[in-house]
C-alpha cells in the first residue's frame, strides 16, 4: 500500500479539522447548557443527548482525520521500544476494559530505533486499538516486540537491523474477500457509531513514513499485524 502526501492536501487536511473542531466545540458547549436545564422532560432530554453523542463522535471523526497528515512537527530521535510501549500500557488497558487481557513481550535488550515518537506511538495505538476492538471486549490481545529479518522488498541499504512491533488478537480473524480493503480510508466493519474506519489507514501511512512495512496475517481464531520498522542505517 502507498499513501502519497502533498503540501497542499496536508494543509487542506489540517486546516478544515481545525474549523471543524471549532464549530464541534461551539455545538457540544450549547448543547451542555441546554441539558443543564432542570425543566427538560425525559423525551427532550434523551434527544439532545443523543445529538451530544452524535457531535463527539464527528470531533473524534476530525481528530483520527487530521492524523492521517504528516506532523507539522517532526523530531527523529532513538526511541527505547521497551521504555516507549510500557510508557503506553495505561492508555492500553483503559481500551481493554474489564474483559480483554492485554500481554506484552518487549526485552529491554533490544536496538533503539530512530522515529518520530508521535508516529510510532499513533501507529502502535491504532493497531492495538483494532485488535481489542475485534475481540469484541472479551478476548486476549497479545503485543510482542523483537529483532526481525529485513524485509523483502525494502533497499539493500536502507537498515542492517529492523524490529518487529507485532500484535494478535483471537477475535473472528478478516474474512478473505474484504483483506484488501482494510488499509482503505473510512472503511469499516465494525457496528458501533465511533467507528471512523481510519485506524488501519493511519497506522500504515505512518509505517510507510518512516521507512517501515505493515502486514498481517490472518484466519479464525487468530489475526496478527506486524510492523516492521527499521533500527539503524548502514550510515549509523
Amino acid at each position: 500500500m502507498q499513501i502519497e502526501h502533498s503540501e497542499f492536501q496536508d494543509q487542506l487536511v489540517r486546516g478544515l479539522a481545525h474549523r471543524m473542531n471549532n464549530i464541534l466545540t461551539l455545538f457540544n458547549g450549547y448543547l451542555g447548557l441546554l441539558l443543564d436545564n432542570k425543566k427538560l422532560d425525559r423525551e427532550t432530554r434523551e434527544g439532545l443527548a443523543k445529538i451530544k453523542d452524535g457531535a463527539r463522535a464527528a470531533s473524534d471523526l476530525m481528530d483520527r482525520t487530521h492524523s492521517l497528515v504528516r506532523p507539522s512537527t517532526v523530531v527523529w530521535r532513538e526511541i527505547n521500544l521497551h521504555d516507549f510501549i510500557y510508557m503506553l500500557r495505561p492508555t492500553f488497558d483503559v481500551l481493554c476494559g474489564p474483559k480483554t487481557k492485554l500481554t506484552i513481550d518487549c526485552p529491554d535488550h533490544l536496538p533503539a530505533i530512530w522515529a518520530d515518537g508521535t508516529r510510532v506511538r499513533s501507529a502502535i495505538f491504532e493497531v492495538v486499538r483494532n485488535a481489542i476492538e475485534a475481540t469484541f471486549q472479551g478476548g486476549h490481545v497479545h503485543l510482542a516486540i523483537s529483532v526481525a529479518s529485513k524485509p523483502p522488498g525494502t533497499p539493500a541499504r536502507q537498515a542492517i537491523q529492523w524490529i518487529s512491533i507485532s500484535v494478535s488478537d483471537d477475535g473472528p480473524g478478516i474474512p478473505e474477500e474484504i483483506r484488501d480493503r482494510i488499509y482503505q480510508p473510512f472503511f469499516s466493519t465494525k457496528k458501533k457509531q465511533s467507528a471512523t474506519g481510519l485506524g488501519l489507514t493511519v497506522a500504515a501511512g505512518f509505517v510507510q513514513q518512516m521507512g517501515g512495512v505493515l502486514r498481517f496475517e490472518s484466519e479464525p481464531g487468530k489475526t496478527t499485524f506486524q510492523m516492521l520498522l527499521p533500527s539503524r542505517s548502514e550510515d549509523g
